[in-house]
């Protein structure tokens, strides 16, 4: 009964740096779009490549939560998934 408890940094933290830390990359992706429209010469513009490259990184990272919700908590193999993917979806 006398074990020793781990605590993590989030949980010394608490909740409210989770919030602070998710509220803020959420923020940064929204921006890329709009830092985009910004002229060729300006330091805070993004190409074209990188708005492609982060948006087919976002893609693969919902279908890996996807496919963790689907396996972790229902324990089954959805091909659909799968189908759906690589159709374009």
């Amino acid at each position: 009964m006398n074990q020793p408890l781990l605590v993590t940094a989030t949980q010394k933290a608490g909740p409210r740096l989770s919030l602070a830390i998710g509220t803020v990359v959420v923020l940064l992706l929204l921006a890329l779009p709009l830092l985009s429209l910004l002229p060729a010469e300006h330091a805070l513009q993004v190409s074209a490549y990188t708005l492609t490259l982060v948006g087919k990184i976002l893609c693969y990272a919902i279908v890996a939560l996807a496919l963790d919700l689907v396996w972790g908590y229902a324990g089954l193999l959805s091909l659909g998934h799968g189908l759906f993917f690589a159709l374009g979806g």
